[in-house]
């Protein structure tokens, strides 16, 4: 059992020790374009992910190669995991200001079913995929964005607040680890 869950989470804790861990920059940029790259990652626009989390990161200062790295923690293996929980807290809420326009719950599952990691890459490059993809967006799009900010927003205060305190700890454990010992903010 160990080793099963040490052969799966290993290439992700060696990718934050050595790129996260040892970046040079400080805690703050490191921890903001940690933030701002799961948030992006939870908006529904997939393809604008990457042009979104350049120009936020430039706005606020953020580092720009640790957000998008993290913007790739949606993928064709999280396109469920990520996308439907924020379709269900956007319809829960958008359901108080317009009951009427409600999908039946079989309908959902069939629109995201068409986006499971098998189907998303034999599909990705054909033009069927990317139609079931536009109408999944003009369907639900809103819904997925309302929970994608707000599921989102949570999940990138937690991990400014987790990669900040987690950075903070390290470099004062290890400070021979780290080649200019930036610690300001």
């Amino acid at each position: 059992m160990h080793r099963s869950i040490n052969k799966i989470l290993g290439p992700a804790v060696r990718f934050v020790k050595f790129r996260v861990l040892h970046v040079d920059d400080s805690p703050h940029r490191i921890a903001m374009g940690v933030a701002l790259g799961l948030f992006t990652a939870y908006l529904p626009p997939l393809w604008f992910h990457i042009i979104l989390v350049l120009s936020v990161a430039s706005i606020l200062r953020a580092n720009k190669f640790v957000a998008l790295t993290f913007i790739w923690a949606s993928n064709p293996f999280t396109f469920i995991p990520i996308y439907y929980p924020n379709y269900l807290l956007g319809r829960s809420i958008l359901s108080w200001l317009r009951p009427e326009q409600r999908l039946a719950a079989g309908e959902i599952a069939a629109m995201f079913e068409n986006f499971s990691f098998g189907k998303t890459v034999t599909g990705i490059s054909t033009p069927q995929f990317w139609n079931q993809f536009t109408s999944l967006i003009l369907q639900v799009g809103l819904e997925m964005l309302i929970g994608g900010i707000i599921i989102g927003g949570a999940i990138a205060v937690a991990g400014y607040f987790g990669t900040r305190t987690l950075l903070r700890w390290y470099r004062a454990k290890y400070p021979h680890r780290h080649k200019n010992g930036v610690e300001c903010c």
